[in-house]
Formats: C-alpha cells, sequence, structure tokens
C-alpha cells in the first residue's frame, strides 16, 4: 500500500497470534531460497512498545542481515473494495476512492489512508477511452501510524506496507504452480479468518476476507464453501469474469484429506493444497532446523514469504 525503493527487503507479518519474518534470497536466474525464517508468538493488543521488543527479540534470533521490511497492516477497519471508473486521471481516481473510503469507513478523508491495486496490464490511469478497474485499500491513519511507530521503535525500515491478501496473491504469482490459463479462486487460511481472491489468466484480483471467530476452519468447512461460493458467483456474474476452474488451499489447512475433501464437494471444483515451502530452497541450515522444529508453525509463513518476494 505504502512504498520505497531499496534492493535487499524481508517481510515482517503481524498475525493474529505470531509475528513472523522471513528473507528469500536468489542468485541470477537459479531457484527462489529462504535464507532466513522465524516466528514468535506475541499479544496484538499489546501496547506499541512492547510489539516492538518482540520485534526487537524476533530481529535478533532470525539474523536477517537487512533492517529494510515489507510489512502487513494489521487493522481491524481495514476495507478492500473493488472498483470500475471510466479513464480518469490519478488525481481524479484519488479523490473518487478518497470519497467511497470515507463512506465505507464513515471516517473524515483527513483521517484515512487510501491505496489502490490496478486489475489488468491493459488498463493504465489516464488511457483514453479505457476503463480504471482494481481494488481500493483504506484503513485509518491511526492504525497506519500504529504499525509504523512499532517497526521505527524495532529499528526497522518500513518499505512497504501491503495488505495480507495481496502479499498471498503475490506469493503464488511468483512461485505457484501454471497449470493451465484458467482463473482460480487461492483461499488462504489462517485459524479465525481466511483470504479468498479469485485470479484470472490476465491478472486480475478479486480479494475477500472471510472470519470464522467462534470456530476453527477444520469445523466449518460448510461456511468457508458458502463464502468461496459467493464470492466466485460474484466474479462470474457482476464483474463477469471468466468462471474459475479450480481452487487452491495455502496457509493453515487442516490436516489430512477430509476437509479438502468437503471443500471440493461443497464448491463442486477441484480442490488441491499448495506450500510455498515446498517450492523454496529451504536449505540453509537454520531455516531447516527451525521448520523441523516447528512444521504446523510453518505453513503460516504464506504473508509473510509474499512480503519478501516484494521490490519497492
Amino acid at each position: 500500500m505504502i512504498s520505497w525503493s531499496t534492493s535487499d527487503i524481508a517481510g515482517i507479518h503481524f498475525g493474529d497470534s505470531h509475528i513472523s519474518a522471513t528473507r528469500i534470497s536468489r542468485k541470477g536466474d537459479g531457484p527462489y531460497a529462504l535464507s532466513h525464517a522465524d516466528w514468535l508468538p506475541y499479544d496484538s493488543g499489546a501496547s506499541e512498545q512492547v510489539i516492538a521488543g518482540a520485534v526487537k527479540v524476533l530481529w535478533r534470533q532470525s539474523k536477517i542481515p537487512t533492517r529494510a521490511i515489507c510489512a502487513t497492516l494489521r487493522s481491524s477497519s481495514l476495507v478492500m473494495r473493488y472498483f470500475k471508473y471510466p479513464s480518469m486521471s490519478a488525481e481524479e481516481l484519488r479523490s473518487a476512492l478518497e470519497l467511497q473510503a470515507e463512506e465505507a469507513l464513515q471516517v473524515p478523508r483527513r483521517d484515512l489512508i487510501v491505496d489502490w491495486h490496478l486489475n489488468r496490464g491493459e488498463y493504465s490511469i489516464g488511457a483514453r477511452g479505457k476503463a480504471i478497474e482494481g481494488i481500493f485499500f483504506a484503513a485509518p491513519v491511526k492504525d497506519v501510524d500504529r504499525i509504523l511507530n512499532i517497526l521505527f521503535l524495532a529499528g526497522l525500515d518500513p518499505i512497504i506496507l501491503d495488505v495480507r491478501a495481496l502479499a498471498v496473491a503475490n506469493l503464488y504469482s511468483v512461485l505457484g504452480e501454471k497449470k493451465d490459463e484458467s482463473a482460480l479462486c487461492l483461499v488462504n487460511l489462517a485459524p479465525h479468518s481466511a483470504d479468498v481472491m479469485v485470479v484470472t489468466k490476465s491478472g486480475s484480483i478479486y480479494p475477500y476476507t472471510v472470519l470464522c471467530r467462534a470456530t476453527t476452519w477444520a469445523e466449518a468447512p460448510e461456511f468457508l464453501c458458502e463464502n468461496i461460493r459467493d464470492v466466485m458467483k460474484y466474479c462470474d456474474f457482476k464483474l463477469d469474469w471468466e468462471p474459475v476452474r479450480r481452487i487452491v488451499l495455502t496457509g493453515e489447512v487442516p490436516p489430512g484429506t477430509e476437509f479438502s475433501r468437503k471443500i471440493q464437494e461443497g464448491a463442486r471444483l477441484p480442490v488441491e493444497c499448495w506450500s510455498p515451502l515446498s517450492v523454496l530452497d529451504c536449505s540453509a541450515k537454520r531455516v531447516k532446523a527451525r521448520l523441523a522444529g516447528d512444521v504446523a508453525s510453518g505453513k503460516m509463513l504464506g504473508p509473510c514469504l509474499g512480503l519478501s518476494l516484494r521490490k519497492g
């Protein structure tokens, strides 16, 4: 959402119960290597000083050499909305999206941070006769300032602030299997939330975050299926996008095959599980030891890995 420029960026993700940090390296056209990975539990409701202290501990134990980071914006008020406008200038687009954000959050424009992601390569701001389509993001300034203050207190240099859904979509676009050219539904699972994202062959993305606070996804596959079907229908009938042909589950997917089977039956589409760690070179000694010692927690690294692949 907010970006500057650098060449070596690590990722840091503020999850529901853990802070995770990763760094990915690559030599030439060789494989992507996970050079650093670590995580620790934290209280997301703690003060900025307390969370910054936890980040300092994480950075010391992870031994990540760079201080430049891409981080997730954690905000309970975050809004993600699809938009499509006729051709207009960047200034006109910002004004239109700020108005939408103001109406959605019922917060004065001066107290909001708004940014956007444009869909489809052929769309460009100000291009004569071409529509501008994408997803805009809005959050209160105070929530953005909180994350930045935590990072500054921890001695880190925030280069990019991103949202979890786009971080995972970026991860899959770089490392995911390109089995065919059809649209897919990418579902990133966290213990009590999920990012359901339709991604088309032209690169358009529609993300939607689903909350499941009362229980876990292992106990609520029907609820997840209902939301997956709703998102796919919206993209098919409202946005007139190509139909989704497969579903890819990633993140903290419940173990075993029963959960995937229920999603496949409920969504009536082929379902596959995908782990980014299976396609990364994880042979670095410290990384290998960390992942071997806590295999289950390694599943939550997806958003952080996507952040690590971002460049300012």
